[in-house]
């Protein structure tokens, strides 16, 4: 039985670069966790716990900044 991949956190607000990544990344063994908002991106780092945080700075309901401030927090 193989490990599965590192996994990575996908914060991006627009759904065709969110699908592009995801593709890329688990074509090359990683694992995907997709979030479309900050709100949804700190909640699903909370959740996954991921290994990697690809983020957007510019969502639309919160500043990509704010979402690494929050989820340093913890």
């Amino acid at each position: 039985m193989s490990e599965a991949g590192p996994l990575i956190l996908i914060v991006e607000d627009e759904v065709s670069v969110r699908r592009s990544l995801r593709a890329i990344l688990v074509d090359n063994g990683y694992r995907a966790v997709e979030a479309e908002s900050a709100a949804e991106g700190v909640q699903r780092a909370k959740e996954y716990n991921p290994d990697l945080v690809l983020l957007d700075l510019g969502l639309p309901d919160k500043d990509g900044l704010l979402v690494v401030a929050a989820v340093r927090e913890w």
